[in-house]
């Protein structure tokens, strides 16, 4: 983690009512996915707490916090920020993205290995460009997807901070210049400042909507959509609960 550095005003820190959490924390943004992670959570011994605008869920035996939701960069950043300093050192990013690929599907899985930066925050933590998860992190969670026997597919994603501003022209020239597959608000901004503080983070998404086509498409409320979203949550909790995990 970075020193702090003199010349910024307001630094994280820890409060004195504030309690230390696990090392690994999932982290899901989106109100929805978020809910369904703490109805999926909740089966277990967990207590809650706030943090910001955000719930955050503690296991008890401290192998895992959920946090969430957080829309936006800014608003995941500052959640972001807030756990690092609470001692989380391996953050999952659980989330759903726009697909610009025609090969892409709403349902389908996608594991992040890289990023483009299209949001504000990322520029402030000195990376405004392409971003990368953390490798050793990324490859146990291909592992648990592997044997949870979840089909996905690895891809590039774009963050936004602006969804009703996205053009056919920018998405064509991202998805030609970058590999670019599908479209967020927060990754790349939590790639970056992950970076930045020294922590690790992966990041998974459940395709909710299509961007490829004439005309928009949505899938948020489609039943294939939400089976998903818990299959991959499941999973994750199930590997963060486990021991064996932790190292």
């Amino acid at each position: 983690m970075h020193s702090k550095d003199p010349d910024i005003l307001i630094h994280p820190r820890k409060g004195r009512s504030e309690h230390y959490l696990p090392e690994k924390a999932l982290f899901c943004v989106n109100p929805a996915e978020a809910r369904i992670a703490e109805q999926e959570f909740s089966r277990h011994d967990v207590s809650k707490h706030f943090l910001h605008n955000s719930s955050l869920l503690v296991d008890k035996e401290e192998r895992l916090c959920i946090a969430g939701p957080a829309l936006g960069a800014p608003a995941a950043g500052l959640v972001m920020e807030k756990l690092v300093v609470l001692g989380v050192k391996r953050i999952c990013l659980f989330s759903c993205c726009g697909v610009i690929d025609r090969a892409y599907s709403i349902g389908d899985i996608i594991l992040a290995t890289s990023g483009v930066s299209g949001e504000g925050v990322s520029n402030y933590y000195g990376d405004d460009g392409i971003v990368y998860t953390s490798p050793a992190a990324t490859d146990k969670l291909r592992a648990v997807l592997h044997e949870q026997r979840i089909d996905y597919r690895e891809g590039v994603i774009w963050s936004t901070d602006a969804p009703y501003r996205e053009s056919r022209s920018e998405l064509a020239r991202l998805h030609d210049k970058y590999k670019v597959v599908g479209v967020d608000m927060e990754f790349t901004a939590l790639c970056s400042i992950a970076a930045f503080r020294g922590v690790s983070i992966t990041a998974i998404f459940v395709v909710s909507d299509e961007l490829w086509g004439s005309v928009w498409k949505p899938g948020f409320g489609q039943q294939a959509y939400k089976k998903q979203c818990r299959l991959v949550i499941r999973a994750l909790i199930r590997a963060g609960l486990e021991k064996e995990m932790r190292d």
